[in-house]
């Protein structure tokens, strides 16, 4: 039986506008779900899909 990598949970305090946390009450109160809950799993499907630009480029304009 395979063993499952360990789970690291990392508290971030964010600036969030007053309106996002609106949303993010009024789906909580319509799903049952914790705000706490569903703002992190939102905060993770956006860092892991996140993909840069091809930004990454040295500074003269070369391909690493």
């Amino acid at each position: 039986m395979k063993e499952k990598a360990p789970v690291v949970k990392q508290l971030y305090r964010l600036n969030v506008e007053p309106r996002v946390i609106d949303h993010l009450s009024k789906l909580a109160a319509r799903t049952g779900e914790p705000k706490t809950r569903i703002a992190t799993r939102l905060f993770t499907e956006a860092v892991m899909s996140f993909k840069p630009e091809k930004a990454i480029k040295g500074k003269n304009g070369a391909k690493p």
